[in-house]
């Protein structure tokens, strides 16, 4: 599916943005005030890199959901979120099916599971970007975090092993669509036309 070149390029950042931060999440150490350590050095600056990232990446969002909102998904909103339509729920199940038996069609025929997958994903990403935020505001300099913050915490550390699952598969359905000659993968990811 051809998306327009705003939805590419806010795609394009908030991808970006969010293997930045999952790589980041790898090596840094979050400042907390009641394990007694201070967090210092290179861990303490990935943290706060991935602070500030995730301020960015929470703006990039917002800016999808607006874009989005406004009419300016190919498909319609329910493209991205077919769960309130039997009809859209139909076409997902079957190509669902489809792809649990190696049957993967050229995206520019078939793409609702894809549109379903995309909404999920971008769902995490704005959770974890909402919680992130929500931590950020409540997480002190010397890493006393408040009830609140602990509370986005726990959310957001169930939320982003999902994202990386998210990852993973979706580098691998590149992988497969590539692999069996779908070209429409380069069309999806350019930025300039």
């Amino acid at each position: 599916m051809r998306y327009d070149r705003m939805t590419r390029w806010l795609h394009a950042g908030i991808a970006l943005g969010i293997v930045a931060q999952l790589g980041l999440s790898l090596f840094m150490e979050v400042p907390d005030e009641e394990e007694g350590e201070m967090v210092t050095g290179l861990p303490l600056e990935l943290f706060e890199m991935h602070e500030k990232i995730g301020l960015v990446l929470l703006g990039l969002l917002v800016l999808h959901w607006l874009w989005s909102l406004s009419g300016h998904v190919k498909g319609g909103f329910g493209h991205l979120f077919p769960w309130f339509s039997g009809e859209r729920m139909s076409k997902v199940i079957a190509e669902a099916k489809d792809a649990m038996s190696f049957k993967f069609p050229d995206p520019e025929a078939s793409n609702e599971l894809a549109g379903a997958i995309h909404g999920l994903g971008l769902l995490c990403a704005t959770a974890l970007a909402v919680t992130g935020t929500g931590i950020f505001f409540n997480l002190s300099e010397a890493g006393h975090m408040t009830e609140l913050g602990e509370e986005f915490e726990d959310i957001h550390c169930v939320i982003a092993p999902l994202m990386w699952a998210y990852l993973v598969g979706h580098v691998a359905a590149v992988g497969i669509h590539k692999r069996l000659g779908h070209n429409s993968i380069r069309e999806i990811l350019s930025l300039f036309k």
